[in-house]
């Protein structure tokens, strides 16, 4: 099961006490996947999700707040790959008008024009109710081991547009761009991901995606400091390299006896430790020096290199 999946069936599991976020939620959940159809003369109201359990969520709700009759079929669908999909059916009469029109499916006229519905959403938890059913309906997360990436898709710029106005009332800033025929509402942050499966309601996803979240950072912490000591033994190694070079070039060409003795003792246990640092070399001198005294000799051992001149 993706990590996608698992918060879609976490969030259709939770059932919300007030009949206001209930309505909320299903609001959601119609606006962004509903459609009118006329057959046979009869006006009927057809919802498609790609999740059974959100199917049955809608067919409940349905039910408990309205006392609609519904069904609930499924059908495979070829779309990039065949893909099963389940259908929420129900007949509509002249008396569900109100209804459509209190969940922001139809405007005042009667005219399929699917809208958030604003006067559902005066409470904060009405707001997590709403963005709870258009994850369950539109939403998608990507799995906490890899990038963090948290998205919602809509149908048509409107509905993007004033989903986002619902995010940010929440403190969620999500981002907006357009994807083919499709606009997409994304997070990408750590942070606002957690914030929001903290604010839909999704406690599980959210303490696994913490914890993933916490061992990559573990891990990432421990990368950055083999990392960080991995260059600097490299750049201890080569700088030992070309101090021992030009201490050999110094005693090939003028002896030991050209070093000032307050040189040689250094210069010595340069060839002498190899893989020692500077602050190790300056421990070992006696008396013993800083990492700076160490460095200051040795860039004088240098400039008497530079002075010698080769045949």
């Amino acid at each position: 099961m993706s990590f996608a999946t698992q918060v879609r069936s976490e969030l259709a599991r939770l059932d919300a006490e007030r009949i206001c976020c209930r309505k909320a939620e299903l609001a959601a959940l119609l606006v962004l996947n509903t459609s009118l159809l006329e057959e046979q003369g009869h006006l009927n109201l057809v919802a498609e999700f790609e999740n059974a359990a959100t199917a049955r969520k809608v067919f409940l709700l349905l039910k408990d707040l309205y006392a609609l009759p519904a069904a609930v079929s499924s059908e495979e669908k070829r779309r990039f790959r065949k893909t099963r999909v389940y259908l929420v059916k129900s007949a509509l009469h002249d008396s569900n008008s109100a209804m459509l029109q209190e969940l922001g499916l139809v405007n005042a006229k009667g005219q399929f024009k699917p809208r958030v519905k604003w006067k559902l959403l005066n409470r904060n938890c009405c707001k997590r109710a709403y963005l709870r059913g258009a994850f369950l309906s539109r939403g998608s997360i990507s799995r906490p081991e890899g990038n963090y990436h948290l998205e919602i898709v809509l149908p048509d710029a409107n509905l993007a547009t004033e989903l986002q106005k619902l995010m940010a009332r929440l403190d969620l800033e999500a981002r907006l761009t357009e994807r083919k025929a499709s606009q997409v509402l994304y997070l990408k942050e750590a942070e606002s991901i957690v914030d929001f499966l903290r604010i839909v309601g999704a406690s599980k996803a959210l303490l696994d995606f913490e914890n993933v979240r916490i061992l990559k950072s573990m891990r990432n912490n421990v990368n950055r400091q083999v990392n960080f000591e991995t260059a600097n033994l490299v750049k201890t190694v080569d700088a030992s390299v070309r101090q021992i070079e030009y201490i050999k070039q110094i005693v090939d060409a003028s002896g030991w006896d050209s070093i000032p003795p307050r040189l040689r003792h250094l210069a010595e246990l340069r060839l002498e430790f190899p893989d020692s640092s500077l602050r190790e070399l300056g421990e070992m001198m006696v008396p013993p020096l800083t990492k700076s005294g160490v460095a200051h000799r040795l860039r004088k051992l240098e400039e008497m290199a530079d002075q010698i001149v080769l045949p």
